[in-house]
């Protein structure tokens, strides 16, 4: 007798399943900010730079994760010719992973002429002042040698620079330190944290969180608006934070090297499922030890006085994400991720209800302080417009 029934190949339910998985995660990944990104409520006239009329009295250039820089650097250049406009009124400061991959190991110390060099450049061609502060990779990516990488690194920086102040905190210490600029009647506070340190599980000098905290407390008990700098974000939109574009569920070879435009659809799915839920890195914002410095940190801005007893602005700056977003902040006004000053470890970014500015672009962020007590911040992208936001923070 003819047999009219089949079993079901698994095979092909195995395929389809997978099939019907990838196109949801593909669905719910959503897509990068590859153009700028504004919140529906920031006015055309933010979206643009404009003329400002005050009298500058200091300003601030933040960028990080420079550690790769290419040859002839767009974002350097641009950098440079920002720097020279005020060089007397007008500090520098490198968010972190300063040199790409391990920072000054014995292995990779004489790479520090390639990733070092150039950025180390800018601030002395322009004559502003340049200050460092530590990432990850400056830790020799969180391995055994990162104390000893780290304390290399200072000692170049500082041998490359003839001034005070150029790399902070020194000796591995988790800070906090300050820095008021101007020296002469400052303009804002600068409170410097090696946030890596809370992250590092080798050798490194011993200090109680508790101990980090009450004193980053007590700095930030001022009238000067206070710029808080650290390498990792507190709250981000970008893979560190968890988000994964379509493109990394389907080429994830392109986190190696961008150049690598390998389908690996389903594995790549799974990678961005396995780092948001299953295994999470300490470099991630979503991980144990993140979350608790995170915590920390927003527990100390919780305490800021109110003006005009208190601060009138504080803000915390960030790189770690590849990226530029202006976000509003709960304890704090403003987080600024600025981490986007190589061209070869752009990264994808989202946005959330409280993103202000997001981009998938290499740039930098300036910050200035007017002699009537304004402050205005703004977003400075090489070949191109050259000021895609702006936005008054004191006005």
């Amino acid at each position: 007798m003819k047999r009219f029934y089949q079993r079901p190949n698994l095979t092909c339910y195995i395929i389809l399943l997978c099939c019907i998985i990838q196109a949801i995660q593909l669905t719910s990944a959503g897509c990068s900010h590859t153009k700028p990104y504004y919140h529906p409520d920031i006015p055309d006239i933010e979206r643009r730079d404009r003329e400002t009329e005050g009298v500058l009295r200091y300003r601030l250039l933040l960028l990080g994760d420079g550690g790769a820089p290419k040859p002839d650097e767009p974002v350097l250049k641009t950098l440079g010719e920002w720097a020279r406009k005020d060089a007397t009124k007008t500090s520098i400061v490198f968010l972190g992973d300063n040199m790409y991959p391990d920072g000054m190991t014995e292995r990779r110390k004489h790479e520090a002429a390639e990733r070092l060099v150039p950025q180390l450049s800018v601030i002395k061609d322009a004559g502003v002042h340049g200050l460092f502060i530590p990432g990850n990779h400056d830790w020799a990516s969180g391995e055994s040698e990162g104390h000893s990488a780290l304390l290399a690194q200072e000692k170049f920086i500082n041998d490359a620079l003839a001034g005070e102040s150029n790399f902070l905190p020194s000796g591995g210490s988790p800070g906090p330190v300050v820095l008021e600029l101007p020296k002469a009647d400052p303009a804002v506070r600068l409170i410097v944290l090696d946030t890596q340190w809370w992250l590092h599980q080798y050798e490194k000098p011993q200090k109680s969180p508790e101990t980090v905290i009450e004193e980053l407390i007590a700095l930030l008990d001022t009238e000067l608006p206070v710029i808080v700098i650290g390498h990792h974000p507190l709250q981000s939109y970008g893979p560190h934070g968890g988000f994964f574009d379509w493109k990394s569920h389907l080429f994830p070879a392109r986190v190696i090297k961008k150049w690598l435009w390998i389908p690996t659809p389903i594995l790549g799915s799974m990678y961005a499922y396995t780092r948001g839920h299953l295994y999470k890195i300490d470099q991630d914002i979503g991980s144990t030890r993140n979350k608790n410095m995170v915590a920390q940190l927003k527990r100390a801005f919780s305490t800021r006085k109110s003006p005009p007893q208190g601060t009138p602005l504080l803000i915390y700056v960030s790189g770690h994400e590849h990226s530029l977003q202006v976000l509003k902040g709960d304890v704090a006004d403003y987080l600024l991720v600025s981490g986007a000053a190589a061209s070869r470890k752009v990264t994808e970014v989202s946005s959330g209800d409280n993103t202000l500015f997001a981009h998938q672009h290499t740039g930098f962020m300036a910050v200035d302080f007017f002699t009537d007590g304004k402050v205005l911040l703004r977003v400075v992208e090489p070949e191109g417009r050259d000021v895609l936001f702006h936005r008054w923070l004191i006005f």
